[in-house]
C-alpha cells in the first residue's frame, strides 16, 4: 500500500511539472553591429505588458539571447556598451509552447556623446522597474529665441529591475524633454540641458495615483 501512494505521488508530481512546463514560451533573437558582427555582453531586457514586470539577460559569444516567459505582449530594450541602445517600438507576443523569434537588433557605433543617466523612485525612495522614459529633444532658449530649427531627435528606454535608464545622445550642446510613465503613478517631466560630451545625472519621484 504504502509502494502504491508513492508511485501516485511520483505520477501526480510528474503531471504538475509537466503542466507548469507548458506554462511558458521562449523569445530569442539575436545583436550585432550594423557590419552583422555579434555583439556579446549587450543587455537585453523584456517587460510584461499585464504586469509590468522585468526581466535581464546578456547576450552570449554569438550575440544571441533567450527568455522563457508567461504567455503576454513584451517590451524588448537593449543597450550595450559603446553601442546606441534603445527600446522596440513593437511589442512581442510570447505563446505557450511555442517559440517567439525577434528580428536581428542591429546597433550603431556610438561615437563621442553626450549621456543623460538616472533612475525611477516611488515617492518613499523604492527604485520602480518597467518604467518608460520618454525623450524628446526640444528647442534651447537661444534657439527658440532665434527661432532656430532643430533637428527632430526621440528615444524611448524601460527602465532596469533597478529602476535605472540611460540615453546616449549626440555630442551637442542640446536640450531634452524626459517623461516617466508608469502606470499607477503620475507621470512626471522634467528638462535637462547638456553641454558636448556631458553625463548629466537625472532622478524622477512619481507619486502613485489616488484611488
Amino acid at each position: 500500500m504504502k509502494r502504491f501512494f508513492i508511485a501516485v505521488l511520483i505520477i501526480l508530481c510528474s503531471q504538475a511539472a509537466h503542466a507548469s512546463g507548458q506554462k511558458t514560451g521562449t523569445i530569442k533573437g539575436k545583436i550585432e553591429t550594423d557590419k552583422s558582427k555579434p555583439i556579446a555582453g549587450a543587455q537585453v531586457r523584456v517587460m510584461s505588458s499585464r504586469t509590468r514586470d522585468v526581466k535581464e539577460t546578456t547576450t552570449d559569444q554569438s550575440g544571441e539571447y533567450s527568455f522563457e516567459l508567461e504567455p503576454d505582449d513584451y517590451t524588448i530594450s537593449f543597450d550595450a556598451d559603446g553601442y546606441q541602445g534603445g527600446t522596440l517600438v513593437r511589442m512581442h507576443q510570447v505563446e505557450e509552447g511555442k517559440v517567439t523569434s525577434v528580428k536581428t537588433i542591429k546597433l550603431q557605433k556610438a561615437s563621442r556623446s553626450s549621456l543623460i543617466r538616472g533612475a525611477v523612485f516611488d515617492s518613499n525612495g523604492s527604485s520602480l522597474a518597467g518604467a518608460r522614459i520618454k525623450l524628446v529633444r526640444v528647442p534651447t532658449p537661444e534657439e527658440a529665441k532665434d527661432g532656430k530649427k532643430i533637428d527632430s531627435l526621440t528615444r524611448d528606454y524601460t527602465a532596469n529591475s533597478r529602476g535605472e535608464f540611460a540615453f546616449r545622445l549626440p555630442a551637442a550642446r542640446a536640450r531634452y524633454q524626459l517623461t516617466a510613465i508608469l502606470s499607477g503613478y503620475k507621470a512626471e517631466t522634467k528638462i535637462v540641458d547638456v553641454e558636448e560630451g556631458e553625463s548629466a545625472p537625472l532622478a524622477f519621484s512619481l507619486e502613485p495615483l489616488r484611488r
